[in-house]
This record gives structure tokens, C-alpha cells and sequence, in this order.
């Protein structure tokens, strides 16, 4: 089913995506997050294409993300299918910030992301861990 995306469940029914900036996780961190991702969006559950996947930064540079040292830890980095800011799940989560944050897609610059749950595939809601793994939420 490559090529073909299923709408992430968080989505709102309106509105377009803008673009926004990337950065470029050390290769450890790459390779540990996508180890977690499993060839998997982390968001809709897709499927990953090499040439159409990005990791994403819960915390964007734009919002002290570039700063912060959890920056480039695995518990602010997801997996998502699309290229850049500008399509994919990538972009919806740039596109639709409020369903994102809402999902966990996203983190406000003054939270932790390690404290901030994620839904998983749109079906599991779990916290990332510095080691690269999900932890489930706390009740």
C-alpha cells in the first residue's frame, strides 16, 4: 500500500498546510527513532518510503525549540511520513498545530516533551523515552 496515505485520525476536516523549517537530528538519534518508528508513521501508521518520510521536532525550532537540549533527544523526535514540512503527516502537524498539540504531535515551548503523551498511530496514547522506546501514559 505504498504511496497511498490514510488521513490522520487528529485531523480537523479544513484548512491548508503551510511549510516550516527542518533540522537535522545526530545520526544515533536518527537511527534510534527510526528503530522505534518500526518502518511505520508514527502518526497514521502508514507505511515509510525512504524518499517520503521526516523526522519532526515535537518542539519546533521556531518555539525555543533550537535551543533546548532536549532538542535532538528522541523524546522530542517522531517519525513521520512526508517529505519536509509540506505534505504527509508531516504536514498536516504543521499545517493543523492545534490538532497536532492536541495529539501531542506538537509540544508548547514551555512543557517537557518527555512529560507530554502522543497518540500513537491515532489509536495509542503513550510517552517517549530518551532511550528510543514508548512508555505507557501514567494513569
Amino acid at each position: 500500500m505504498a504511496g497511498r496515505r490514510t488521513r490522520a485520525p487528529w485531523l480537523p476536516v479544513t484548512d491548508t498546510a503551510p511549510t516550516s523549517t527542518t533540522d537535522d537530528p545526530p545520526p544515533a538519534i536518527r537511527v534510534l527513532v527510526l528503530e522505534r518508528a518500526g518502518g511505520q508513521c508514527e502518526s497514521c501508521g502508514d507505511e515509510l518510503i525512504i524518499s517520503r518520510r521526516s523526522l519532526h521536532h515535537r518542539r519546533p525550532k521556531g518555539m525555543g525549540g533550537s535551543r533546548e537540549v532536549t532538542r535532538h533527544s528522541p523524546v522530542n523526535l517522531l517519525v513521520l511520513c512526508g517529505r519536509d514540512n509540506t505534505d504527509g503527516c508531516h504536514g498536516d502537524v504543521h499545517g493543523y498545530p492545534t490538532a497536532a498539540r492536541d495529539a501531542g504531535l506538537l509540544v508548547r515551548r514551555a512543557a517537557d516533551p518527555a512529560r507530554v503523551p502522543v497518540l500513537i498511530h491515532g489509536k495509542r496514547l503513550v510517552l517517549l523515552t530518551a532511550e528510543g522506546t514508548y512508555a505507557e501514559e501514567a494513569r
